[in-house]
């Protein structure tokens, strides 16, 4: 049987690769959502409004900062032990964490404990969400025919904008159907409690699915790096900082315009958050059509060249993106998300499948998690904390502006670096052209 295509249908490689991954994001998103419109006021309400945001978004960045984390241990499991049993492992570790978290008391009701409590569960999250993303990718691009691997690597990229989608459509409509006191009071919680409806469905899915086979030859040849993480360290060192890079600029870029921005407009410029809110949907919806327009980009100029042009789209839009939002008007809001995303989508689309190739076999799970999970920490960790710092002490948003577009910059540099799909590295073992069934 040849094994130049997948032996699993893509529409099951699609449905492992998108539900898990968006059931996951979908948790994540939450909590950034309840971050930037309750958490301040639920668990630091001693704390001016200001202050409590700040405190919010830092147990928002928590999780991000133990991601790195989490793609080492995961990752070694899913390069050692395998791609399908890590990844159920984590969607067990987020869906549990997640419903905890719906039942959190507030400050009110056990005082400190109430934020400790919070970041412990979200270190769970960051955890989980460090092994998801490298695995769901995999489970996609090592099933995918050579000449498809954007296109299979772009399956995990969908579950971004729908579980952002979900989350916010979930958000929007307790926020016009409920009173503040409500939202504060007990409502917030309910989108937590519904990841207790959808993990099943995802763990469902992802039982159903069969091992990769690129892992299971390299299973049955023994060819694990016994510590995948040192090898990415002393091996392919280059090959992470590029696939970091290349990351941070769409991650930095996402975070400011759906989190930071529901802030900025809501707290700083006054505006409500039944305006704020469906500019979340905006995003989810215009990334998710243009990270599809991408892939189908990529076979006209390369997954390199949608990466590049991306990247500069980013850089250039990053000053009037941020102008248009201050003009407090609700349609400059929407263009401004809007065509971000668009940038955002297509190079998101895009860089799975290529970051994944850049690394051997033996150490891929690791090393496209760590670019993934460290560029997440940047951009969209330390990206929401630091903006908030630089606009309550200048009291401008253009500073904020002007990191958008120097990450921006560094993203493009990095893409530059990216091979072309011709010239990607392929397995440090070649794997043979035919295997008899």
């Amino acid at each position: 049987m040849s094994t130049t295509a997948s032996a699993t249908p893509a529409g099951r490689i699609a449905a492992a690769s998108f539900v898990g991954t968006a059931i996951e994001w979908y948790d994540y998103f939450i909590y950034g959502t309840a971050s930037a419109l309750v958490f301040n006021a639920v668990f630091f309400p001693e704390s001016d409004p200001l202050v409590g945001t700040l405190l919010s978004f830092a147990t928002l960045a928590v999780g991000f900062i133990v991601r790195p984390l989490g793609a080492i241990v995961f990752g070694h499991f899913g390069d050692r032990w395998g791609r399908k049993s890590t990844l159920v492992v984590t969607l067990l570790a987020m869906g549990i964490a997640t419903f905890l978290v719906g039942l959190l008391p507030g400050y009110a009701t056990i005082g400190v404990a109430a934020p400790i409590l919070l970041i412990v569960l979200r270190l769970v999250q960051g955890l989980a969400v460090g092994g998801e993303w490298g695995g769901a990718v995999l489970i996609a691009t090592e099933n995918a025919p050579e000449r498809k691997k954007t296109l299979y690597g772009s399956f995990a990229q969908f579950g971004s904008p729908g579980g952002l989608l979900v989350a916010t459509v979930v958000f929007t409509v307790l926020s016009r159907t409920l009173d503040e006191q409500s939202m504060q009071g007990w409502a917030w919680r309910v989108p937590f409690l519904l990841s207790a409806l959808l993990v099943p469905v995802g763990l469902f899915i992802r039982l159903k699915m069969a091992e990769t086979p690129e892992y299971r030859k390299a299973a049955e040849r023994q060819e694990q790096a016994r510590v995948p993480f040192l090898q990415v360290l002393t091996k392919e060192l280059r090959p992470a900082v590029v696939g970091t890079l290349a990351f941070t600029g769409v991650f930095l870029t996402y975070y400011l315009l759906t989190s930071f921005v529901l802030t900025y407009a809501t707290e700083t410029l006054g505006m409500s958050t039944a305006i704020t809110l469906p500019a979340n949907l905006i995003a989810a919806i215009v990334e998710g059509a243009f990270i599809y327009v991408g892939v189908l980009l990529a076979k006209r100029i390369t997954a390199r060249g949608v990466a590049i042009a991306s990247a500069v789209g980013l850089l250039v839009w990053a000053g009037p993106a941020f102008a248009l939002i201050h003009t407090r008007d609700a349609f400059a809001l929407y263009t401004a998300v809007a065509v971000a995303m668009v940038f955002v989508g297509t190079s998101y689309g895009v860089l799975a499948g290529e970051v994944a190739e850049l690394f051997t076999r033996e150490v891929r799970y690791t090393g496209t998690s760590l670019c993934y999970h460290l560029a997440g920490m940047i951009g969209g960790g330390f990206g929401p904390i630091i903006a908030t710092y630089l606009l309550s002490h200048t009291g401008s948003v253009w500073p904020v502006a002007a990191c958008t577009g120097a990450v921006s910059l560094l993203m493009a540099v990095a893409c530059f670096a990216l091979p072309r799909r011709e010239s990607v590295r392929a397995p440090a073992t070649p794997a043979p052209a035919e295997v008899n069934a």
